[in-house]
C-alpha cells in the first residue's frame, strides 16, 4: 500500500493532475466567488507547465548539475551500475527487448564495460505492476539479455531484479558489493536523474560512487542558438511534449525533497 501511495499522490502535484483538480474544484465551487478564481488557476497551471521554455530551464537546472558531477576521465571501478529505465520488455507484438528514450543508459554502461573500466556489468530494475497476472519480467533480467546481444559476456553481468525505486536500488547494490567485496561503482543514469541518484547512492551504498551522465534531452545553453521572434512564440505556446519533459523534471525536484526527507539523502 505505501508503495502504492508514492506512486499516486504525486500525480496530484504534477502539473496535468493539478490542473485537473483545481478545475474540478473550480466547477464544484462554480457559485462560489472562488470558484471562478481556482478554474484559472488550473488552466494558467496547464499553459505555464506546457511552454517550452520553462521545460528546458528546469531541464538545463537538472543536466547541469550532472555535467559537474562527471568527470571527464572516468577512473576504473569495481563495476558498472546501469539504473533501470529507458527499456521495454519483449512481450508481443515486440520481437525482442526494445529501447525507449532512456535507453542510453544501458548503451552507455556496455560502452565502459568494452573500454574496460569495470569488469562487472551489474542491471537494476524490478517488475513494478498493478495489475493480475502480469506477464512483464523485472527489468535487470531483459536488460541483461540486451546487454549480452551488445557483447557483454553473460558470465560478466550481475543482476539486481528487486529494486523498484531509486533508493531500493541503492540498498540492493549495496549488499551485492558487500557479498563481492566491491569498493567503487561507475553509476550509469539519466542526466536529470543522476543528482538524486548520486546522492541517495552515497548515503545509502556504502560505496564509492562515481557518476556518469547520459541520456542528455537538451544540448548545453551555448549550444541552443539565438532566440528570434518565431522561437520565441513557440516558447510560451503550449506543447505536450514540453509537458512532459517538465513533468519530469518536476518528478525529481520532488523527488530530492521526498528522499530527504526519508533520511535517503
Amino acid at each position: 500500500m505505501g508503495f502504492l501511495l508514492s506512486k499516486l499522490l504525486p500525480q496530484l502535484v504534477y502539473p496535468l493532475g493539478a490542473a485537473l483538480l483545481l478545475q474540478l474544484l473550480g466547477l464544484l465551487g462554480r457559485r462560489r466567488r472562488w470558484g471562478p478564481g481556482l478554474s484559472a488557476a488550473g488552466l494558467a497551471l496547464l499553459w505555464l507547465a506546457s511552454m517550452p521554455w520553462l521545460s528546458r530551464q528546469l531541464v538545463w537546472g537538472l543536466e547541469e548539475q550532472a555535467v559537474r558531477l562527471s568527470p571527464l576521465e572516468l577512473p576504473a571501478a569495481d563495476a558498472v551500475l546501469v539504473l533501470g529505465g529507458g527499456l521495454l520488455p519483449p512481450l508481443a507484438p515486440r520481437r525482442g527487448v526494445e529501447v525507449g528514450d532512456a535507453g542510453d543508459r544501458l548503451l552507455t554502461g556496455v560502452d565502459l564495460i568494452k573500454a574496460g573500466k569495470a569488469p562487472w556489468l551489474v542491471v537494476s530494475g524490478g517488475r513494478v505492476s498493478f495489475s493480475a497476472d502480469d506477464p512483464t519480467p523485472p527489468e535487470a533480467s531483459y536488460a541483461a539479455s540486451l546487454a549480452v546481444k551488445l557483447g557483454v559476456p553473460a558470465e560478466r553481468i550481475v543482476r539486481s531484479e528487486g529494486p523498484r525505486n531509486t533508493a531500493e536500488e541503492a540498498q540492493a547494490v549495496g549488499s551485492i558489493a558487500r557479498e563481492r567485496g566491491w569498493h567503487s561503482l561507475l553509476l550509469v543514469t539519466s542526466a536529470t536523474h543522476l543528482p538524486r541518484a548520486t546522492a541517495t547512492f552515497r548515503r545509502l551504498s556504502g560505496l564509492k560512487i562515481v557518476p556518469v551522465a547520459c541520456d542528455f534531452q537538451l544540448p548545453s545553453r551555448s549550444n541552443s542558438g539565438k532566440a528570434t521572434p518565431e522561437s520565441l512564440l513557440l516558447d510560451v505556446l503550449p506543447n505536450t511534449g514540453a509537458l512532459n519533459s517538465t513533468t519530469q523534471s518536476l518528478k525529481e525536484w520532488l523527488g530530492v525533497a521526498t528522499y530527504r526527507l526519508r533520511g535517503w539523502l
